[in-house]
């Protein structure tokens, strides 16, 4: 039975997560069904696309991810079934699905329906049917492209490379969208500085443990994205990043 992930903006204090589980649990009751985050900020895109771009390619293939985020239906969103990277994604067609990096293999457009909570009537009772082995193509119509947001990338130009804050944690730590792979290719091994916010960093670090209490610190994190942190405290709010912020990183 294939496993069934949630993650919308609808938090913990009302009923709607339950409904959602129940709904999918009423028809098939042996399902595993997983939270990713419930704690999105309402209606915020980026967020969404950065967990689960972090999240989905630790479970198995074939898991079904629905994505309750500006989910209601309009006349340039409709409701989808996106498979990529062996994994099926479902959700409103609302630029979400631009932060999967790997090739869209089919795209389904799901019957318009009128609900005003579509994360249950429309989501999970097509998460259920892929869960039961379902062909995704009997659900819908095929679509042949998607709504498209443009994130801004981390660009290099001669020595230097230009990035962005993409996403703040719980902890107040900053993900950049600079990757190690561009920071090795741009760098070769040479002394640089990342600058951001009046600040300066001229290491990188292995673990939050490498400085002392209360310090700034720049490391490369699990998904190997460069990360700007605080030991002991909230980076974010100690420099005053927010999201899209400049990141530069010169090398000498």
């Amino acid at each position: 039975m294939a496993i069934i992930t949630l993650t919308t903006d609808l938090g913990m204090k009302d009923h709607y997560v339950s409904a959602i589980k129940g709904t999918i649990l009423s028809r098939i009751p042996q399902a595993t069904i997983i939270d990713i985050s419930h704690q999105i900020p309402t209606y915020n895109i980026q967020d969404a696309a950065y967990i689960i771009k972090n999240a989905y390619p630790n479970f198995p293939k074939s898991s079904i991810h629905i994505i309750g985020i500006k989910a209601e239906q309009t006349n340039q969103s409709s409701h989808v079934i996106v498979r990529s990277d062996g994994h099926f994604f479902i959700g409103a067609d609302n630029g979400i699905f631009s932060f999967l990096e790997s090739p869209i293999e089919k795209i389904i457009e799901l019957p318009a329906a009128l609900s005003t909570f579509p994360t249950r009537d429309i989501f999970a009772i097509a998460a259920s049917a892929l869960a039961k082995g379902i062909p995704m193509e009997e659900l819908g119509q095929t679509k042949e492209n998607l709504l498209e947001r443009t994130p801004f990338r981390a660009a290099s130009m001669g020595d230097m490379i230009r990035g962005t804050v993409e996403y703040i944690d719980s902890y107040g730590n900053v993900m950049c969208n600079i990757s190690k792979a561009l920071f090795d290719q741009v760098g070769k091994g040479k002394e640089f500085k990342i600058e951001f916010a009046r600040y300066e960093i001229g290491k990188i670090s292995k673990t939050y443990n490498d400085v002392p209490e209360g310090e700034i610190l720049a490391l490369f994190n699990a998904a190997e994205q460069l990360e700007i942190a605080m030991k002991g405290d909230r980076a974010n709010s100690m420099l005053n990043l927010k999201l899209n912020d400049s990141i530069t990183i010169r090398f000498q």
